[in-house]
């Protein structure tokens, strides 16, 4: 090694320099002083060296999963303080966010159900609220029966499902009339597509409704070879009837005429 004084060579293991005495600093000190970094604020906590010399950056031990690779703990720009891994991606939307706000995913179609009458049309309205009638008023008299035996006059009255069973139908019916019109009023986009348009669809519920009520209507049970019987209708089969009308009017209506219009040119 040469000394530092007055640049005299001498051997490896001198400790004083042969020409001047001055004192020579070991090999091994002067190795081991250049693998320490210098003073701390460069990035690299205080002990640690760069990627060349000492210890290695966290490059040479690999850093955990999802942070970038530095030759020190901090980068310049990257965004994170000296001293930590800066994160390679920000999390996704639905988990917590930095600063501990959370924030939701965004709704899709059918996630979010709030029943609101205004997504509904007059038509809608009114269809609803007349299959509903309807559907209270097969379980209301519809029948009436007065027996005469020796002057003396009975009377009783029997619902719709009584006299008809089959008006279960018009039940099922209107449950899905009611059922679909609320799904309408619950989304702005429904969990899922109809296969069928809106019109087609309360076209063919109402239209079937009607006919229903019309036949248990007007099929009235016989009272033939009962002496002193006499059947007729109760008010309930009025109530019905003309929930039916109110229901299919506003929907089967246009669309006669329509038929017929289109049928004229």
């Amino acid at each position: 090694m040469n000394c530092p004084q007055c640049q005299t060579p001498n051997q490896s293991n001198s400790a004083f320099c042969a020409s001047c005495g001055a004192q020579l600093a070991p090999a091994e000190a002067t190795a081991a002083a250049g693998s320490y970094m210098p003073p701390p604020g460069q990035g690299t906590p205080v002990g640690y060296g760069g990627p060349s010399a000492g210890y290695g950056a966290p490059s040479e031990y690999g850093a955990p999963s999802g942070y970038a690779q530095a030759s020190g703990y901090g980068q310049a720009g990257s965004g994170a303080p000296a001293g930590q891994y800066p994160p390679a991606q920000q999390p996704g939307t639905g988990y917590p966010q930095p600063g501990g706000q959370y924030q939701p995913r965004p709704a899709g179609p059918g996630s979010n159900f709030a029943f609101d009458l205004k997504r509904l049309t007059r038509t809608d309205q009114i269809v609803g609220v007349a299959s509903l009638i309807v559907l209270i008023s097969i379980f209301l008299p519809w029948f009436s029966v007065s027996v005469t035996v020796l002057g003396a006059t009975e009377s009783a009255t029997g619902s719709g499902t009584t006299a008809h069973g089959w008006l279960w139908l018009v039940f099922v019916l209107d449950l899905l009339i009611l059922a679909y019109l609320v799904m309408r009023a619950g989304w702005e986009e429904p969990p899922f597509k109809m296969p069928v348009a809106h019109a087609p669809v309360l076209l063919a519920a109402t239209g079937l409704q009607l006919l229903l009520i019309l036949i248990a209507f007007f099929d009235v049970p016989s009272s033939d070879g009962y002496a002193g019987v006499s059947v007729g209708w109760a008010w309930g089969a009025f109530i019905g009837l003309l929930a039916a009308l109110a229901a299919a009017g506003p929907v089967v209506v246009p669309a006669v005429r329509s038929y017929m219009d289109s049928r004229r040119q």
